[in-house]
């Protein structure tokens, strides 16, 4: 019962939410990229994941299955082997009046109703659930990953012999077990990174979960060696080499999801210390409304991405998702008419037919002598990883005059910011007044579990700070937070969530830019035009039960 294309286009155009031209638009694209029409759609922003997967269950008459943070009891997911879930794509997710509740991708799969009838002995209702949602849901048979991961490391360690050949060592079980069990469940626990850090009696693995580290297992000193020498070898590294830092990558499968890792090996006072960056490759690409874009700053932007020239620039500190922003916005972009180049440090994602190029400083290529080069590559779309000195600053600017759209990043804490920081550069303010479209400041924030939320009374203190700063009362405003359940590990908390400021270059804001004006005054007039400001977006996604008042200031630190 899957839906070839003529099919999804009756369904999706018929709705409403997407028109015919929009469609076949996708579809061309889809055709091109090698990619499923019902991605593109979703991650150019015409319809949500949750709106489509609606439409397909009512053409086809079965119940919509809503699982994507649904908690489903382990005596229900045992109902079904893990491996006939993967294979099938369904997921049991109830049990009512012997009757068994099965959500899939496709429903009319009639080889496996028949074999989830022979193996519970329950007649089967099928529900439809998106791909995406049944693939987080099979995630769910790791909720015991946490018990087996301690167990595989402790039979292993006991196994482990590290001895002067380190390369003999790294290629023995005990050690391949032990780094691939530490990769298997930092990918089930959503880990962003993997710390391994080598402390003077122990080693300390940690992971990095919605952009807070965790400690997760201490490992006995000595092992380090061949568990960083194991590194290496896969990311292609010097093993002998213990004094300078190294840079690599690799990738692995799990479960049907290809996850690239970005290595990092420094060394440090009492050994080498390790950071892994976990890619997963095979994930669609998030949509700007998926990121946390929404009202006038979402249409402000995609009413720019689609401008032929001028720079589009993403502010924030280290960590707070603009690479992740503007990946997304080259994939909106991204169609066979134009020539999209990049240079970037390092390359986190690769994007079909798009020429990136990553900054390799031992042979002089940086982002200025980069994107020289790109230039003489008849590109129509340039995006420069991070813009940090004069001559990056003076050819991004250059580029966007003769034509180009050039989308970049900088550091700066409010998206007003980003006009003296280009001025300090030395870049003039008349040019940045002509180049300049749109400057998108914005922060992550922990998105509250829905497993486990709840509503809560806040510090008095707090909302009276929150008060003061927007000038608005908050008598009667609801807040919320997760109680912590095991679905979140106890946090309260699953996922992060952006929050925005998105400041259009107006032609008031253009004069002030061309007369060198300070960021406050900047900030003033775009907040009188009706720039909404990160707090206030923050404190949007308070009201609405998406994150908390105190994840609101822990990341802006207003003052």
């Amino acid at each position: 019962m899957q839906l070839n294309d003529e099919t999804l286009k009756k369904i999706v155009v018929g709705s409403g939410f997407v028109s015919e031209e929009d469609f076949d638009k996708a579809k061309k694209s889809a055709e091109e990229l090698d990619k499923n029409v019902r991605d593109v759609l979703v991650f150019r922003g015409h319809i949500s994941e949750e709106a489509l997967s609606k439409l397909i269950s009512k053409h086809l008459n079965i119940k919509y299955a809503d699982i994507g943070r649904q908690s489903i009891p382990e005596e229900i997911l045992s109902l079904i082997p893990e491996k006939i879930a993967k294979t099938y794509r369904m997921v049991p997710i109830a049990v009512k009046d012997n009757k068994l509740m099965l959500a899939m991708s496709d429903p009319g799969d009639f080889e496996a109703l028949e074999f989830a009838k022979r193996q519970t002995g329950m007649s089967v209702e099928p529900l439809y659930a998106s791909n995406d949602d049944v693939r987080r849901a099979i995630g769910q048979y790791k909720k015991g990953i946490k018990e087996e991961f301690s167990k595989v490391i402790l039979e292993n360690l006991k196994q482990a012999k590290v001895d002067d050949d380190l390369a003999k060592s790294a290629e023995k079980l005990p050690i391949i077990n032990i780094l691939d069990s530490i990769l298997e469940y930092a990918t089930s626990e959503r880990a962003s990174d993997v710390h391994i850090e080598t402390l003077e009696e122990e080693v300390v693995i940690r992971f990095r979960i919605d952009g807070v580290l965790r400690d997760i297992i201490k490992l006995p000193k000595g092992i380090e060696t061949a568990l960083v020498a194991r590194i290496k070898i896969l990311s292609n590294l010097k093993i002998d080499e213990h004094r300078v830092p190294q840079d690599g990558r690799y990738k692995f499968n799990i479960d049907d999801n290809v996850i690239a890792l970005r290595i990092s090996i420094i060394p440090g006072f009492y050994g080498e210390n390790v950071v892994m960056r976990i890619l997963k490759e095979s994930a669609r690409p998030l949509s700007l409304e998926e990121l946390g874009l929404s009202g006038d700053g979402l249409e402000i932007i995609k009413r720019n991405i689609t401008r032929p020239h001028g720079m589009i620039l993403v502010t924030g500190p280290t960590g707070s998702g603009k690479t992740t922003t503007l990946y997304s916005i080259l994939n909106i972009l991204n169609t066979i008419e134009v020539k999209i180049a990049t240079i970037e440090d390092p390359i986190e994602y690769g994007i079909n037919r798009v020429s990136q190029i990553q900054v390799n400083n031992k042979t002089g290529l940086d982002f200025a002598a980069g994107l020289r080069a790109l230039l003489r590559h008849d590109p129509d779309i340039i995006m420069v990883g991070e813009i940090r000195d004069q001559e990056t600053a003076e050819i991004s600017v250059h580029a966007a005059l003769t034509g180009h759209l050039v989308l970049s990043t900088l550091h700066t804490n409010t998206a007003a910011g980003a006009i003296p920081r280009f001025i300090d550069m030395g870049v003039e303010g008349f040019l940045l007044a002509s180049t300049v479209n749109v400057i998108l400041a914005q922060r992550l924030v922990r998105k509250i579990c829905n497993a486990c939320i709840t509503t809560y009374k806040p510090d008095k203190a707090l909302v009276k700070q929150f008060e003061s700063k927007l000038g608005i009362t908050l008598t009667g405003q609801k807040f919320y937070k997760g109680k912590g359940c095991e679905q979140c590990g106890g946090k309260g908390f699953m996922g992060r969530i952006g929050i925005y400021e998105v400041l259009e270059v107006t032609e008031t804001i253009r004069e002030l830019i061309t007369d060198k004006t300070n960021s406050e005054d900047i900030q003033k007039a775009a907040m009188k035009e009706g720039m909404i400001t990160m707090l206030r977006d923050g404190l949007d996604k308070v009201a609405s039960g998406q994150t908390t008042i105190d994840e609101v200031i822990r990341v802006i630190r207003e003052e």
